[in-house]
């Protein structure tokens, strides 16, 4: 029975004598998690069995929704747990090496690399912004105060009665244009204010409502690794935009701290 290594993510060195992990269950649900030291840094992994985790075993049960929607849910929180504890990069779920030899291989061909990256993240924190808007109530504002559409209000009121009508059908497609264009503005007049405050930020892809399940509309996300100093500071901000924007609609959903999901590059490893 052979047994694989499950690999969390890359730490700073650690004393092994005194695993400050042990308490974490490892996927399996078996294994306790444990540190296998490197030249300049550290890995956390956990054992789990080939006949559960081979390869083409994971083919199979990545394709059942509750067996994968459990064990991401595990990774992530195994990830948070670890987070609160040291400085990680976080490895992506079901991250598996055949033996010790394999992930040493891995590890000593980026180990300058993970080393840098865990200066750069050293007391440091990913948090995470979502910006919604209700917009019926947007539409409104902007139909009623917007410049370009008093504009074209005060050009239609000009034209014949016939072009008039033609006009003012065009006029519902300017609207929403304008409604578009003051959701990124005031969505990116806000980023650019809280970026100040983060030593990276990253802007994410925007969620429909099938997704997010909420009524209002999601028109910005993103996420800013913020030196530990600056998180208070932040957090007052976006409470404060909260509360001064809630009643025109507008709604501030910050998430956090994360492991650094969005400021970990892995697309040149092997992982």
């Amino acid at each position: 029975m052979n047994e694989l290594l499950y690999l969390y993510g890359i730490i700073p060195l650690q004393d092994e004598e005194t695993n400050s992990f042990a308490d974490i269950k490892g996927i399996d649900e078996e294994h306790s998690l444990s540190i296998i030291n490197f030249e300049r840094c550290a890995a956390v992994v956990c054992l789990v069995r080939e006949e559960e985790y081979g390869e083409e075993v994971l083919e199979e049960k990545t394709q059942q929704m509750d067996w994968l929607q459990e064990k991401a849910f595990h990774h992530h929180e195994a990830l948070i747990s670890l987070r609160e504890r040291t400085t990680i990069i976080p490895m992506k779920f079901c991250t598996i090496f055949q033996n010790k030899k394999s992930l040493a291989e891995m590890i000593q061909s980026r180990e300058e690399e993970w080393e840098k990256l865990l200066s750069e993240l050293e007391n440091k924190e990913e948090w995470n912004v979502k910006i919604y808007c209700d917009r019926s109530l947007l539409r409104e504002e902007v139909a009623e105060n917007n410049l370009t559409i008093e504009n074209k209000k005060a050009e239609i009121a000009e034209m014949s009665k016939g072009r008039q009508f033609l006009e003012r059908k065009k006029l519902d497609q300017i609207i929403d244009q304008e409604v578009e264009q003051e959701q990124r503005d005031f969505s990116k007049g806000y980023h650019e204010k809280w970026k100040s405050l983060a030593a990276q930020d990253a802007v994410k892809k925007v969620w429909n409502k099938d997704v997010t399940g909420k009524d209002e509309e999601m028109c910005w996300n993103s996420a800013y690794l913020l030196p530990l100093e600056h998180v208070e500071s932040f957090l007052e901000k976006v409470t404060l935009a909260n509360e001064e924007h809630a009643s025109a609609g507008w709604k501030f959903e910050i998430t956090g701290p994360w492991p650094a999901y969005h400021f970990v590059n892995l697309s040149k490893s092997e992982v």
